[in-house]
Formats: C-alpha cells, sequence, structure tokens
C-alpha cells in the first residue's frame, strides 16, 4: 500500500460510515398520553376538575340571569306610566342600584371563568410536561435496549415503517415503573389477612 492510497481509503471509510443510516425509533406520544397510567390519573383530575367549574360557571349563570330578570322587570315598573313622580324617582334609584350590583357580579363572572380556564390549562400544562419528562427517560432506557441511536415523535415523521414504533414499549416501561398517586381502594370490612 502507497502513502497515496491511504488518505484515500481513510476518506472512503469515514464516507461509508457517515452514510450508513442510524437505528431510528418513532414513538406515538398521543397514544402514550391515552395508555400511560400516570397521564390517565391526572386527566381525570383535570376531567373532574373541570367538570366541577362547568358546573359552578353554570350556577353562576344562572345567578346573573335571575339578576338579569329582577333589574328588567324593576326598569319596567320605573316606565309605568301610572307611577307619581316621587314613586318614579324611587324605581328609577332601585333600578341603578340593581344595574350596578348586576354589572359588578357580571365582571366576577366573567374573572371566575378567566381564572377556571387559566387553572385548567396550567394543569393541563403541567401533565404534558410531566409526562413528556418521563417519556423521554423511558426513551433513552429504550433506545439503549435496543440499540437505537435517535427516536422521534411520530407527528414529525412523514413517513416511518411499523417495524420503527417503540411506543408499546415506551408505554410498557412507563407504567411498570408508574407508582400511581392514587389511594388504593380499601380491602372489605369482612376481609381480614391470613395469620401466618
Amino acid at each position: 500500500m502507497t502513502m497515496k492510497t491511504l488518505p484515500l481509503l481513510l476518506a472512503f471509510a469515514a464516507a461509508s460510515v457517515s452514510a450508513a443510516a442510524p437505528n431510528v425509533g418513532v414513538v406515538d406520544v398521543a397514544e402514550v398520553m391515552s395508555k400511560y397510567n400516570k397521564a390517565i390519573e391526572i386527566k381525570g383530575g383535570i376531567d373532574q376538575s373541570l367538570a366541577q367549574s362547568k358546573a359552578q360557571v353554570e350556577q353562576k349563570g344562572k345567578e346573573l340571569e335571575a339578576l338579569k330578570a329582577d333589574f328588567d322587570k324593576t326598569v319596567k315598573d320605573a316606565n309605568n306610566p301610572m307611577l307619581n313622580e316621587s314613586g318614579k324617582k324611587a324605581a328609577v334609584g332601585e333600578a341603578q342600584a340593581k344595574q350596578q350590583n348586576l354589572q359588578q357580579r357580571f365582571n366576577e363572572y366573567q374573572q371566575f371563568v378567566q381564572q377556571a380556564q387559566g387553572s385548567i390549562q396550567a394543569r393541563a400544562g403541567e401533565l404534558e410536561k410531566a409526562v413528556l419528562a418521563d417519556v423521554k427517560t423511558a426513551a433513552e432506557k429504550i433506545a439503549k435496549e435496543k440499540g437505537l441511536q435517535l427516536i422521534l415523535p411520530k407527528a414529525v415523521a412523514f413517513v416511518a415503517d411499523d417495524s420503527l414504533n417503540v411506543t408499546a414499549d415506551i408505554v410498557k416501561e412507563l407504567n411498570d415503573n408508574y407508582k400511581s398517586a392514587a389511594p388504593a381502594p380499601a380491602a372489605p370490612a369482612g376481609d381480614k389477612p391470613a395469620a401466618k
């Protein structure tokens, strides 16, 4: 081998190594979110909070409707042509007080709705952040076990063969290592552990 062929051979070897396709896997993050017990548990809590907030918003909305109906009746009474001047003055004053109360309650209602939405969105963001951190950790472990150099979210891959999908492996890894934060169901009263 001559000295001139050695650099050429090294260049060819380097090109061959860099041209080799990396070992790649893909993960369907939406599927992980729907099958990972931690995500399911947190989402259940978020859904429960959402239902409670919705019920409170509906209740406050009904209260506003009742206040509006009362205000409308007072305005109608104030416009009664049979009222004398002092009665009309009193009815107008009452209508103005009710209008101010209605406006204040409406502002409070809007603020409550915004705070409820913000709280739910913040919890959903925390869920996504926590789950994605867990997915990253599980993906790193699966990548080592399978000799993968890269795991991408399925959503960013235009085309991905099913053989590259490691979603089930990641879900299994996540669920195997997850300890529920929810309290364990209590044993029925009649069941007692057997004495040893």
